[in-house]
């Protein structure tokens, strides 16, 4: 998502899987890694589950939390970012 007000952040506990990263190379999305040793984003952020995508606006706010990855959750995102930044005024 070059060009928009849109930053992925991971806190990965292994390997990215090739669905991942098909979707990251398809989106041409800047996509940064944190490493997270004392759990402490895990629990500010409930994870319970990996992978777990919680999409924050740009006031920290949860906006949209979904638990796993699967068939149509790329459309899912897509357009839970599209209402966000039309919601901001970014769109």
């Amino acid at each position: 998502m070059q060009g928009s007000p849109v930053t992925i952040i991971s806190i990965d506990r292994g390997r990215r899987t090739k669905k991942a990263e098909d979707f990251l190379n398809e989106q041409k999305a800047v996509h940064t890694i944190l490493n997270d040793p004392d759990r402490s984003a895990f629990a500010a952020y409930k994870i319970a589950g990996i992978p777990t995508t919680v999409v924050v606006d740009h006031a920290g706010r949860v906006m949209f939390r979904h638990v796993g990855f699967g068939e149509g959750m790329q459309e899912q995102f897509a357009k839970e970012i599209e209402t966000l930044l039309a919601w901001l005024g970014e769109a």
